[in-house]
């Protein structure tokens, strides 16, 4: 027997399995929209924990905002469902800020309402600001969060700390499986900036500081995904000034990028732990960071402190003219990430599932 935050009693012992039956986890999230969540998201759902079995409901949709009002119509009907008819042994919320932490906020209540213990997974690197600026979100996750049948995740130490909830768990992003990249099939000078357009993510510092890069006479090139040509960032531009806008990319495209490219580009006012730096870690492409990826790069990446061009022509010419250095940062990738393989993950994830099932019902 367990007594609730808002005071109502819990006494519903976990499902009951045959043995060797699966455990189900439901993923609550944007399992359809194009970004990192949705990209942790599918990870989760085609790498299960052993015991486990992954089931999804997508919340979110790109496009009008009518379609995504009728997504989350869609997936608040189809949860309320699920819950009252097949309720899942746990249910893995995924949140970033604003719109997104409204909506799981209320699939959240909805869980507890069903007493279903939640797994909650923040995902934005800046929600810590996000809880500054909105003092009534910050209120609604601290009482959400501190709910007995919640345990919340954060991406990193310093994710955790930022957000200065204590009973934080930390399990990071996902990198996919290792594929070490031969550094000499690769092209140095391609540098590639894979992002949604946001000015969190650094696109405007990027495209100068290759511009700069150039008039100091290397021939290097920048390849942009997540934004089409006729954006404003950089309609002026185009592939005579090593500017490349490749719009939304297939899985297989990206794929191309990454294995190709002589460095991943992360000038980020804020992140938590971006997949891309995973992705292009577990195939030995060397990173080059704001302080928002301190402390997860490894030796595989560099993090540049100033958020000014300057210091980021200086950082990337510095990789550049050491060939043997920016070797050796490639070779250190797949390393760097060791711990965030989907075996590794695995393993972490099945271990907090078990752990907030024993927590909520002994």
């Amino acid at each position: 027997m367990l007594r609730c935050a808002d005071s109502y009693i819990v006494t519903t012992p976990p499902p009951r399995h045959e043995v060797g039956e699966l455990r189900t986890v439901l993923h609550i999230g944007p399992v359809e929209s194009k970004g990192g969540m949705q990209a942790t998201i599918h990870h989760h759902l085609k790498h299960p924990p052993e015991g486990w079995k992954t089931e999804s409901i997508n919340t979110h949709v790109d496009g009008s905002v009518l379609s995504k009002i009728n997504a989350w119509r869609s997936a608040k009907k189809e949860l309320t469902k699920r819950l009252r008819e097949n309720p899942p042994d746990i249910a893995h919320i995924h949140t970033a800020t604003r719109f997104s932490w409204w909506r799981k906020s209320r699939a959240i209540k909805m869980c507890i309402s069903a007493k279903v213990p939640i797994i909650l997974q923040v995902h934005a690197g800046n929600f810590h600001q996000f809880l500054l600026d909105k003092p009534s979100a910050s209120t609604s996750f601290s009482e959400l969060a501190n709910h007995p049948l919640v345990t919340p995740v954060a991406l990193t130490p310093r994710h955790k700390e930022e957000i200065g909830l204590s009973n934080m768990a930390v399990i990071g992003s996902p990198a996919p499986p290792i594929k070490q990249i031969d550094p000499s099939k690769r092209n140095r000078t391609d540098l590639i900036l894979l992002a949604r357009p946001s000015p969190i993510k650094g696109h405007k510092l990027a495209i100068s500081t290759v511009l700069k890069l150039r008039k100091q006479g290397h021939p290097v090139n920048l390849y942009l995904s997540g934004i089409s040509p006729s954006h404003a960032w950089v309609r002026p531009l185009g592939p005579a000034d090593g500017i490349n806008a490749l719009g939304w990319l297939t899985g297989d495209e990206k794929n191309e990028l990454l294995e190709n490219a002589g460095m991943l580009l992360i000038p980020s006012k804020f992140e938590g732990m971006p997949v891309s730096a995973m992705e292009a870690l577990s195939c030995g492409l060397p990173v080059v960071s704001s302080p928002a990826c301190d402390g997860i790069l490894g030796d595989a990446g560099i993090i540049v402190e100033k958020l000014d061009s300057n210091s980021w022509a200086d950082a990337i010419a510095d990789i550049l003219n050491d060939e043997e250095k920016w070797r050796n940062l490639s070779k250190a990738g797949p390393k760097s990430v060791s711990q965030q393989t989907p075996q590794s993950l695995g393993k972490k994830w099945a271990a907090l599932y078990e752990k907030s099932l024993k927590e909520v019902f002994n």
